[in-house]
């Protein structure tokens, strides 16, 4: 997460209120510089609580503007994700919400306290425009290869910048999850992702925070493959509709999608995600598929 950049976005205009949502969205996901943003429309559009239709359009008219622009394409579970960035010089080039500007368009000021020698600086020291997500003494890309890495990324506003300073420091927990066979795409980064969807009260200081959801994940999926009543065909209606490819409206018939439910390969938000209409049983509707 950029504090840097997401500050920036917060007081500038954006000209529409899905645009701006989206764009601090991104924020929460890049760099320092504005890079590294690969998140699925579909994530996106399902923390948001967005359709993914208005994401698709919101990130289309951000490339539009100079905001944004496509960095390439990351390979995933179900194919690749677009890779983004964001462009900080033109955000800050955006009209300030604020009549006399944000820190970023000024200096601030430093003031002392009545008979004190102490300095006290105007901005508070956890202000988003004293923090950095970057290490002291970082000068080269971020390793996207890395499992925490991976696992950060996956992280939503329920991991705040205290959260993330503190989990860094348990790696191991991840090792250890890799070392049972937990699957990091199947398991592992949904897990988080769907865990850290809300702002908490407390920060999350250790991934151990996860590991009974992780395992559980897992062992989910591992019933779901063994389940003898899933063929090949239910498995690759689940993986197109879990993927960011494109779907027709009417590529999926209500039948198969009861199966799909029935059968815990696909959730309704999943499917409502995608454009597909969820299915009502008919009286004497078998569900074979």
């Amino acid at each position: 997460m950029s504090n840097l950049i997401a500050a920036s976005v917060q007081r500038r205009v954006v000209g529409s209120a899905t645009r701006k949502a989206v764009l601090l969205y991104m924020a929460d996901k890049a760099a320092d510089d504005g890079s590294g943003i690969w998140t699925s429309k579909a994530n996106i559009a399902r923390d948001l609580e967005l359709s993914r239709r208005a994401v698709q359009i919101a990130i289309a008219e951000l490339i539009r503007g100079g905001l944004v622009s496509e960095a390439g394409q990351r390979d995933c579970k179900h194919g690749y994700t677009v890779e983004y960035a964001i462009l900080p010089e033109a955000v800050d080039k955006l009209v300030s919400t604020r009549e006399q500007g944000s820190p970023r368009e000024s200096h601030s000021r430093v003031t002392r306290e009545p008979r004190s020698h102490d300095p006290v600086n105007q901005i508070h020291p956890n202000h988003p425009y004293n923090l950095t997500t970057t290490p002291e003494g970082w000068t080269g890309p971020v390793d996207n290869s890395d499992p925490q890495t991976r696992c950060l990324a996956a992280g939503g506003p329920g991991l705040c910048p205290a959260s993330r300073a503190a989990i860094t420091g348990t790696a191991d927990v991840i090792d250890g999850w890799l070392r049972e066979g937990i699957d990091l795409e199947a398991d592992i980064l949904p897990t988080i992702a769907k865990r850290t969807t809300q702002i908490r009260i407390s920060p999350i200081r250790t991934w151990g925070y996860f590991t009974d959801a992780v395992r559980a994940a897992r062992q989910a999926r591992l019933r779901r493959e063994a389940d003898p009543r899933i063929t090949a065909q239910h498995r690759f209606f689940a993986d197109w509709i879990n993927s960011d490819r494109y779907l027709p409206a009417t590529a999926v018939t209500n039948t198969m999608a009861r199966t799909l439910l029935r059968l815990s390969l696909v959730t309704v938000d999943r499917l409502t995600g995608r454009g597909v209409p969820i299915p009502h049983r008919k009286a004497g509707e078998d569900d074979a598929a």
